[in-house]
C-alpha cells in the first residue's frame, strides 16, 4: 500500500512541476550541453582555420581572410530562413528536435571533412576545398543552432526557470570557449610524441594536418555530436500539441514573420542591448591586448599575450562562476535587475581598467617552470593588480547569453498574444544575427580607430599621445555603451509582472491551470 503511495505521489509531483514550469537537474543540464555544440560550432572553424591555412598550409593571410568571411555571411544569411522553416514545421517530434539530431550529426561529418584537404592541390584548390566544405558546415551548424536556442526559449513558462535554463547553456557555451583554442596545439603535441619529436617546429606540413584532422573528428564527434544530440532526447516543447491544433494548416510567411519580429519594442530594445554590450566587450578585450604588449610590456609580444592569457582565463572563470550569482540575483529580483548588476559592473570595470593599465604594474618578470618560479609569477600577477579587470568585468557576457536569451521566450509570449503565432526560431535568429552583426562592426571599429590615432604595429613603442588615447578608447569604449544601456532600460516595457500576466493569458487560453 506504501508503495502505492509513493507512486500516486511521484505522479502527482510530476504533474505539479509540470504545471508550475519547473524542469528537472536532468533536463536543464542535458538541454545546456547544446550550448557546447553552439560554442565550438561558432568558433572552431575560424580561430582553426586561420591557423592551418596561413601558419601551416603558408597561403597569403588576404586569402585566408576572405575564405574565413563568406561562410560567416552565409551563416547570417540562412539563420532567419532556418528560423522561419523550423517554426513553421510540423512532425510527431516537434517542430525543433529532427532538426537538432539531424543538424549535430552533420555538424560532426562536415567538421571533421574541412581538414581533409589533399595536400598536393594548389593554394587555389586548397582554399576551394575549405570553402566549400565549410560552406556545407555552417550550413549543418544553422540547422542545429537555431532550433536549438528555439526550444530552449520554449521549454517552460516560468519566469525565473526560463533564466536558469539560459545559464545552463551558458555555462556549458562557456566550457566550449575554454577548450576550441586547443584543437592545434593538443594536435601538435599528439603527433610530435607519435614521430618522436620534442618541438612540434621540427613536424612536417602533413604531419602538422595529420594531428589536426585526429583532433577534428574527436572534436566534431563528442564536442560536436554526442553532446548536441543530448537536447534532442532531453528537450521538450511545451504545449506543441496544442499550438498545432490551434495553429492547424496556418503558415507565417517569412517576410511577415521577420516585419513582426523587429516591431516587437521589447524584442528591439534587446537587440541593442545585444549589440551595445557587445562592441563594449570586443572593443575593450581587443585593446587592452594591444596596451599589454606595446603599453605595457614594451612591444614584446611573447610577454603580452602571457598577460593577456591571465586576463582571458580570469574572464572565462568569473563567466562560469558569475551564472548562479546571476540566476540568484535575477530570481530574488528581475532579470531587468539582472542587467542594471551588470552595466554597473562594466561602468566599474573601466574605472579598474584606467587605474590597472599603467606602467610599472607589470615589470615583473612570469616564469613557470619550477613550484618557486611559478610562485613569483604567481605573486606578479598579485601586485599588478590586473585580477581586478576580470574580477569586475567577466560579467558582460552574461548579460548577452543568460539574461538576453531568457528575457527572448517572454517576448514569445507577448508576441503570440499579440499576433497569435509562436515564432521562437524567428526571434532567436533574428538576435543571433545582431549579435553576429556586432562582433564584425566591433572589429571594424577597432581597426579604423587605431588608423585614426596614428598607431603603427612596427613600432615597439608607440607615441604618447597614442598610448593615451587607446586607454581612454579601452576605458569609454566600455563605459559608454554601458550608459546607453542603462538609459535602453527605462523603455523595456515588459517587465516580471507583465510576463507573468502573459503567462497567466496563455493558459487560460490553452486550458491549463
Amino acid at each position: 500500500m506504501s508503495g502505492t503511495n509513493e507512486i500516486t505521489n511521484d505522479v502527482s509531483d510530476r504533474a505539479a512541476a509540470k504545471k508550475s514550469g519547473k524542469l528537472s537537474f536532468k533536463e536543464k543540464f542535458s538541454v545546456g550541453t547544446g550550448g557546447l555544440t553552439v560554442s565550438l560550432g561558432n568558433q572552431s572553424v575560424r580561430t582553426t582555420g586561420q591557423g592551418v591555412l596561413n601558419m601551416i598550409l603558408g597561403i597569403p593571410a588576404q586569402w585566408v581572410g576572405i575564405v574565413l568571411a563568406i561562410p560567416l555571411l552565409w551563416d547570417a544569411i540562412t539563420d532567419p530562413i532556418m528560423g522561419n522553416f523550423s517554426d513553421n514545421f510540423k512532425s510527431k517530434h516537434g517542430r525543433r528536435r529532427p532538426f537538432i539530431f539531424g543538424g549535430a550529426i552533420l555538424m560532426g561529418l562536415t567538421f571533421a571533412s574541412i581538414w581533409m584537404i589533399p595536400m598536393g592541390w594548389s593554394d587555389a584548390g586548397k582554399l576551394t576545398w575549405f570553402l566549400v566544405t565549410s560552406l556545407l558546415f555552417y550550413t549543418a551548424y544553422t540547422i542545429f543552432s537555431v532550433p536549438f536556442m528555439a526550444l530552449t526559449y520554449e521549454m517552460t513558462p516560468d519566469y525565473d526557470e526560463r533564466t536558469a535554463v539560459q545559464g545552463y547553456v551558458t555555462f556549458w557555451n562557456r566550457l566550449g570557449e575554454m577548450t576550441y583554442m586547443g584543437l592545434i596545439p593538443l594536435s601538435l603535441i599528439f603527433v610530435a610524441r607519435k614521430y618522436g619529436y620534442a618541438d612540434s617546429n621540427d613536424l612536417t606540413a602533413l604531419q602538422k594536418m595529420e594531428g589536426i584532422r585526429v583532433a577534428a573528428a574527436i572534436y566534431g564527434g563528442i564536442g560536436m555530436t554526442l553532446f548536441g544530440m543530448l537536447p534532442a532526447f532531453f528537450g521538450k516543447e511545451r504545449n506543441y500539441e496544442l499550438n498545432l491544433k490551434e495553429h492547424q494548416g496556418k503558415k507565417d510567411p517569412f517576410w511577415q514573420s521577420a516585419k513582426l519580429a523587429l516591431q516587437n519594442k521589447a524584442f528591439a530594445i534587446l537587440c541593442s542591448l545585444a549589440v551595445f554590450t557587445i562592441i563594449a566587450g570586443v572593443f575593450a578585450s581587443n585593446m587592452d591586448w594591444y596596451l599589454l604588449i606595446y603599453y605595457l610590456s614594451d612591444g614584446d609580444v611573447a610577454l603580452g599575450t602571457q598577460w593577456k592569457l591571465i586576463v582571458t582565463i580570469g574572464y572565462a572563470v568569473v563567466g562560469v562562476l558569475g551564472i548562479p550569482l546571476i540566476v540568484w540575483l535575477t530570481g530574488k529580483m528581475s532579470k531587468i535587475h539582472g542587467f542594471m548588476f551588470i552595466y554597473g559592473m562594466m561602468i566599474l570595470n573601466a574605472l579598474i581598467r584606467w587605474i590597472v593599465y599603467r606602467p610599472g604594474r607589470f615589470d615583473d618578470p612570469l616564469v613557470w617552470g619550477s613550484l618557486a618560479e611559478s610562485g613569483s609569477s604567481l605573486a606578479a600577477i598579485a601586485k599588478s593588480l590586473i585580477w581586478l579587470d576580470p574580477l569586475t568585468g567577466g560579467f558582460f557576457w552574461i548579460g548577452v547569453g543568460v539574461l538576453g536569451q531568457s528575457l527572448i521566450a517572454d517576448v514569445c509570449d507577448d508576441d503570440e498574444i499579440k499576433n497569435g503565432h509562436r515564432r521562437e526560431g524567428m526571434f532567436g535568429a533574428i538576435y543571433g544575427w545582431a549579435s553576429k552583426a556586432s562582433f564584425a562592426l566591433s572589429f571594424v571599429l577597432i581597426g579604423i580607430f587605431l588608423a585614426m590615432i596614428g598607431f603603427d604595429p612596427a613600432l615597439s613603442e608607440q607615441t604618447p599621445a597614442t598610448y593615451f588615447n587607446m586607454r581612454v578608447a579601452m576605458c569609454v569604449g566600455a563605459a559608454g555603451p554601458a550608459i546607453l544601456c542603462f538609459v535602453l532600460l527605462a523603455f523595456y516595457p515588459l517587465n516580471k509582472k507583465k510576463a507573468e500576466e502573459n503567462r497567466e493569458k496563455l493558459e487560460a487560453k490553452r486550458g491549463e491551470s
